[in-house]
C-alpha cells in the first residue's frame, strides 16, 4: 500500500521526536544538506532506518524526459562478468532512443543510500533501472520516491511495500534443463555449487535441483550442496575442498563463473572433464566458449533483458495515464550443450 503524504509528515515528526531534534533538522538530514553536524546526521539516520522511513513520492512534470539512472550494488560493478552485459545493454538501448544515463552505486551504508536517493530526487530523472538484488529497505525507498522504476534480474517479493515492474529470468526452468541433461547422461552424483545462502538465485537452483531429482526418483543428498559467492575463486575453493575431503561426485552444476573455477580445480587434481566429471554452468557468459573444454551452460539473454526494461520505461513516458500497469516478465533461458558434458561410460 502506498504511503500517503500525511503519513510522510507523521514519519518526520516521529523521527524528530525519537532523535530529539526539530522536524526541520530531520528534513535537512534526509535531503543530505550539509548544514547538519555529523553526530546529528548519524543519530537521525539511525532512527529513520529503525522506523523504516520511506520518503514521499514527488510528482514529476511530464516534460522532464530523457535522462535515466542505472543503479547496482557495489559488488555488481561494471567489471562483473554477468551484470556488465545487462548494464551495457540498457545503456545502448537508451542511447538508441536519444536518452542519457547516469550510474549510481549502492553500498551497504544506509546514509549513503539516503544521499543517493536525495540526489536523484533533486534532478530531472525520467526513470530508474535497478540491476540485481538490493536490500528491501532500499528498494522500498526507491519505489516510494519514483514512479517510473524497474528491477532487472531481481524478482522482488513480499518484502516490497509497493507494486513494481521487473524483468527476470526463470532460473527454476533453467535449473530443470541443466539437471535433467546431467541425469540423462547417467550422472548420479551431481555436486551443486550454489551461491550465497538465502539469495534468490541460490534458492531457485536448489529448488530446481531437488525437484528434478525427485522427478527421476532419486533422493536428495544435502552433502552434495556447497555454497560460494558466485565468482571463479569460490568455485575453485569449493571443489578443491570437496576433493580433499574425498567427496564422490560425477557432475557439477553451478553458475558459469564458479563452474570455470571448478574446472580449474579438477584439472589440477588430474580429474578429466567431461569423462570423470561433467560440468554445466548457468548464465551463458562469453568465457564459457573460451575455456577447454567449452562449457555447457544455461544461457540468459542479458541483452534482451536490458532492452525490454528500456522499452518498458520508455512506454511509461509515451502513455499519458497517471498509473501504469505493473508486470513481472520472466524470460526462459536456453540450455547450450558443449564439450564439458558427456554420457557416463558405466552405469552406477
Amino acid at each position: 500500500m502506498a504511503k500517503s503524504e500525511s503519513a510522510g509528515k507523521l514519519n518526520l515528526s516521529l523521527i524528530a521526536r525519537e532523535s530529539g531534534v526539530s522536524k526541520m533538522t530531520v528534513s535537512r538530514v534526509l535531503r543530505s544538506e550539509s548544514n547538519v553536524s555529523p553526530e546529528t546526521r548519524r543519530a537521525v539516520l539511525q532512527v529513520a532506518e529503525r522506523m523504516g522511513f520511506v520518503p514521499s513520492r514527488p510528482r514529476r512534470p511530464r516534460s522532464d524526459l530523457g535522462h535515466y539512472y542505472i543503479l547496482f550494488q557495489q559488488s555488481y560493478s561494471v567489471n562483473d562478468a554477468y551484470f556488465s552485459g545487462i548494464i551495457l545493454s540498457i545503456q545502448n538501448a537508451l542511447f538508441d532512443h536519444g536518452c542519457g544515463c547516469s550510474f549510481g552505486i549502492i553500498t551497504e551504508e544506509y546514509g549513503d543510500f539516503v544521499k543517493l536517493n536525495a540526489l536523484m530526487k533533486g534532478r530531472e530523472v525520467s526513470g530508474v533501472f535497478v540491476i540485481g538484488e538490493i536490500p528491501a529497505r532500499d528498494a522500498n525507498m526507491l519505489l516510494g520516491s519514483f514512479s517510473d522504476i524497474i528491477f532487472i534480474d531481481y524478482p522482488g517479493g513480499s518484502t516490497l511495500d509497493y507494486p513494481y515492474n521487473a524483468i527476470t529470468t526463470d532460473n527454476v526452468y533453467g535449473g530443470h534443463q541443466a539437471v535433467r541433461h546431467l541425469l540423462d547422461l547417467r550422472r548420479r552424483r551431481i555436486l551443486l555449487l550454489a551461491g550465497r545462502q538465502g539469495h534468490y538465485f541460490t534458492n531457485d537452483l536448489l529448488r530446481a535441483y531437488q525437484e528434478t531429482l525427485a522427478e527421476y526418483g532419486m533422493a536428495f543428498d544435502p552433502g552434495l550442496v556447497r555454497h560460494g559467492d558466485f565468482h571463479t575463486d569460490s568455485g575453485y575453493r569449493q571443489v578443491a575442498d570437496a576433493l580433499a575431503e574425498g567427496l564422490s561426485f560425477d557432475a557439477i552444476f553451478s553458475n558459469d563463473e564458479m563452474a570455470c573455477g571448478a574446472m580449474r580445480a579438477l584439472c589440477e587434481a588430474g580429474r578429466s572433464v567431461p569423462d570423470e566429471v561433467s560440468i554445466v554452468g548457468f548464465d551463458g557468459l562469453p568465457a564459457t566458449r573460451m575455456v577447454t573444454p567449452r562449457l555447457t551452460t544455461v544461457a540468459v539473454d542479458r541483452e534482451k533483458m536490458g532492452r525490454l526494461a528500456v522499452h518498458r520505461l520508455l512506454s511509461f513516458e509515451e502513455d499519458s495515464a497517471v498509473t501504469a500497469p505493473y508486470e513481472k516478465i520472466s524470460l526462459f533461458p536456453k540450455l547450450i550443450v558443449r564439450e564439458s558434458t558427456s554420457e557416463k561410460r558405466t552405469a552406477d
